[in-house]
């Protein structure tokens, strides 16, 4: 797959065949931006390919998806307020039909940008540095799809295939049609916006059922401790819960006229009806856990007295050279993944203030890379558990503790390759 070539978008025309052809595709477009992303690789992975090599989507005829040729394949999804211009929720899916991989990374909406010469030149103007969300409003109705994926393209160095927009309305509906989706929601949440017009946001912790305009609450809120990341990281459970639930058999077929009437009213793309002619062709159940979600690394930082999301160059490099070009990590002599390579976090999972901040201090200066410390908000253990996202890491790090384990990291783990979560046995 090549690097980034910035190029126009097509015109999307709604018509029936397509929501007819691909959809176990289309309801998952419905999905607060994520559900899109498991809706378009429901319907081009993990099925058995023949034929050798790997295209890209746009070289890809019918006559090769036909063949089961082996495509990679990148989706841009926005989530957008009612007036269709501030983009909430960015992220990209990559697909790799020879690894039969879906990757998703998310790009935090306050990721701090220096706006690219080819949304300026699209444009027409000068806009400097600004937060990624804002690259979507300055391009307006027209042009903010456009706008946001040439920035996209920018940030990571890549080319992305298609893209997804999808209003917050598409969220109630969904999650209404399939009777609410169950939730443990991480910590009470309050946020009172009704003054601008907003909604009001109002949920208490704890495991629980939510319906569409309780789940608009949990995408909305973002009075996170650690801001944005934390946001990203409860977006991304409540993803993997609606899109396991409506990808059943029994909800497509029960809320199959849902789908369509939301795909109409709140979904647009320029995925053509070619387009979905060939990745029809795909279309086979998803394996949940197959799934890996990833944020783009960094962290949150006040700069000239504005809030961003900064991220890490060398670790974004790293990250897309990983998910989108397959470039493994360094390998130690014993054939294990050296760690070093590796982003590293490191989380507090037991009672002693500060000990995240001292391991994480303590790992850097043997030469790893480590995030900001945090602190675990999951179930305590004694024992220490390095998890890693690629079978063969964290080896290397367990003499570092008095009694470590390593194992493999969930699929919403976030941005680092391993988890360091502390026990309580650790001083």
């Amino acid at each position: 797959m090549s690097r980034r070539s910035p190029k126009r978008r097509k015109k999307f025309n709604p018509v029936k065949t397509f929501f007819k052809i691909v959809i176990s595709m289309v309801m998952c477009f419905v999905i607060l931006a994520g559900g899109a992303c498991f809706a378009y690789y429901k319907a081009t992975g993990n099925v058995p390919f023949s034929g050798g090599g790997v295209m890209n989507a746009g070289d890809m005829s019918i006559l090769d998806a036909l063949m089961g040729k082996n495509i990679k394949l990148n989706v841009a999804v926005f989530g957008v307020d009612k007036d269709e211009t501030r983009t909430d929720v960015a992220f990209v899916v990559h697909y790799d039909s020879e690894q039969e991989s879906i990757s998703l990374i998310s790009v935090p909406r306050d990721t701090r940008v220096d706006v690219c010469e080819e949304v300026e030149e699209l444009l027409g103007g000068r806009y400097g540095v600004t937060k990624f969300n804002a690259v979507h409003a300055y391009g307006g109705k027209e042009h903010g799809p456009e706008a946001a994926i040439l920035q996209m393209e920018d940030l990571l160095g890549i080319n992305i295939d298609h893209y997804v927009k999808i209003n917050f309305d598409a969220l109630v509906e969904i999650v209404d049609a399939v009777g609410g989706v169950e939730v443990d929601v991480p910590q009470d949440m309050y946020w009172d916006m009704s003054d601008t017009g907003d909604i009001t946001i109002n949920l208490k912790k704890g495991l629980q059922t939510l319906d569409g305009k309780k789940a608009l609450q949990l995408v909305r809120f973002r009075r996170y401790a650690d801001g944005d990341v934390g946001r990203i990281q409860v977006q991304q459970l409540f993803l993997k819960a609606l899109a396991e639930k409506v990808l059943s058999t029994e909800s497509i077929v029960k809320n199959l006229g849902d789908y369509i009437e939301v795909m109409y009213k709140y979904v647009k793309t320029d995925v053509s009806l070619t387009d979905a002619l060939k990745y029809a062709n795909y279309i086979t159940k998803v394996d949940m856990d197959k799934i890996s979600m990833e944020t783009l690394p960094g962290a949150g930082q006040y700069v000239g007295g504005v809030s961003y999301f900064v991220h890490d160059p060398q670790a974004t490099r790293e990250m897309v050279d990983r998910v989108f070009y397959s470039v493994a990590p360094e390998v130690n002599e014993d054939g294990s993944i050296d760690s070093k390579s590796l982003l590293i976090e490191v989380s507090n999972g037991g009672e002693v203030a500060g000990l995240a901040g001292r391991v994480t201090e303590k790992l850097a200066n043997e030469g790893f890379r480590l995030t900001e410390p945090t602190t675990y908000h999951g179930e305590q253990m004694d024992y220490t558990r390095i998890q890693v996202k690629t079978e063969g890491a964290g080896k290397d790090l367990v003499k570092y503790f008095d009694n470590a384990k390593v194992e493999s990291a969930p699929s919403d783990m976030g941005s680092a390759d391993i988890r360091i979560i502390l026990g309580t046995n650790e001083q």
